[in-house]
């Protein structure tokens, strides 16, 4: 079973966006945990919309950051933040349905440490780049 991990290959060096990403692998984390015990479908669900908000939120106030900047690669980031609820919003839906499916630990795994790091690498490392020689939202 694969244990979401931070580690500096996922550092933006920004602050905020940063902490927020602390945060996202936390609660996925959180939430593999309780779906790998199974024994309380209202805990994993409770989990599954505190993860999908605090995704939500963050691609939001990203998005915004980028806008304020005048990211020259927003089209494509908010593309890939698209790609990413969208697939987010079926895992969720799924949960919400059947919380103990087995299937679901697979596809956390997919979306979180292959899906999401890799946003993070190829994207939110760029802009957040882009974002701090522009002094917006500075940390």
């Amino acid at each position: 079973m694969h244990i979401y991990k931070w580690d500096s290959t996922l550092s933006t060096h920004h602050t905020n966006i940063d902490q927020d990403n602390h945060e996202i692998i936390r609660k996925a984390q959180h939430l593999k945990n309780l779906m790998a015990d199974g024994t309380d479908q209202k805990k994993i669900k409770e989990a599954a919309d505190r993860l999908e908000n605090m995704i939500y939120n963050h691609f939001e106030q990203e998005e915004m950051m980028q806008l304020y900047s005048h990211f020259s690669n927003y089209e494509a980031h908010k593309k890939s933040h698209a790609r990413f609820l969208k697939a987010l919003n079926r895992l969720i839906h799924s949960i919400r349905e059947n919380p103990c499916e087995s299937e679901h630990l697979e596809s956390l795994d997919a979306l979180i440490q292959d899906q999401y790091f890799n946003h993070i690498k190829e994207y939110e490392k760029e802009a957040a780049k882009f974002i701090l020689q522009r002094d917006f939202y500075h940390n």
